[in-house]
């Protein structure tokens, strides 16, 4: 069976699931939400989930795959739970143009009306998809996300041209930092004088999270930043959501551990 049979037949059987990761706060060490992540069936499909996006890109029907993964997403995710916590789901910036997408919000919301003010629609980057970010009618629609109830995130900042430009363009509720950012964070003074900035920036604007924190002490300097919020293997595997297992705060004694053991961290002088 040759790859655009195989995803079509995925799709039509929805033979798909999704796991969920944590993002925390790091003010009260409480979740404040989730970000949805697709994955196939064990043995349903040979090939990472961007292959399957860009497969589905190349055949034309990326924007039936986008939206049936946020439906997935959302159904398989216990929303009525939510009290001040958000679900991430990632969007196409192209599915987001298309001119089936008011309709399926439409539907979505109707379908799940607790939905709103709860879904962070976190649009992706990526360079196919880079000249989608010049056409005018992206900001109207990211507009529109917001008038039926929708929040909006920016992925990977920092890691193409022209996010800073983005920010500015799109004013997103919540801008997630490039995984590069995070990597090796205590010892680079370079990088904490510029999410030093982009904190500073974002203060009362917008939530920063800053994604890939996978070590103690790159948590630990992050914490010293200010940093407001942070996702990573360190804080939390993409799982199946077992809602109790996050609510209330993050075990004092743990951080306390993880504080203890980071030392020494960098401040470079401040």
């Amino acid at each position: 069976m040759n790859v655009l049979n195989h995803i079509f037949k995925e799709v039509s059987k929805q033979e798909m699931d999704h796991v969920y990761q944590p993002m925390w706060n790091l003010g009260n060490w409480k979740v404040f939400g989730f970000e949805a992540l697709l994955r196939f069936p064990d043995g349903s499909y040979e090939g990472s989930i961007e292959d399957v996006f860009r497969r589905a890109r190349e055949n034309g029907f990326l924007f039936e795959l986008d939206t049936l993964s946020i439906s997935k997403a959302i159904n398989s995710f216990p929303i009525h739970l939510l009290e001040d916590e958000f679900l991430f789901v990632n969007l196409y910036p192209s599915t987001l143009l298309h001119e089936k997408f008011e309709d399926f919000l439409c539907t979505l919301l109707d379908r799940y009306p607790k939905v709103k003010r709860k879904i962070v629609f976190e649009l992706n980057e990526t360079q196919d998809e880079d000249y989608v970010w010049d056409i005018p009618e992206l900001k109207e629609k990211v507009s529109m996300l917001r008038e039926y109830g929708f929040l909006v995130a920016l992925d990977d900042i920092g890691k193409g041209a022209a996010t800073l430009q983005k920010i500015i363009e799109f004013s997103p509720n919540f801008i997630k930092l490039d995984r590069y950012f995070a990597n090796e964070l205590y010892l680079s003074k370079e990088k904490q004088d510029m999410i030093s900035l982009l904190v500073q920036y974002s203060d009362d604007k917008m939530g920063l999270i800053l994604e890939g924190i996978e070590k103690d002490v790159d948590l630990a300097q992050a914490k010293l930043l200010n940093v407001p919020f942070a996702q990573g293997y360190l804080l939390g595997t993409p799982d199946r959501v077992y809602f109790n297992k996050y609510t209330g705060a993050f075990k004092n004694s743990y951080m306390d551990n993880i504080f203890e053991q980071s030392s020494p961290v960098h401040s470079w002088g401040r």
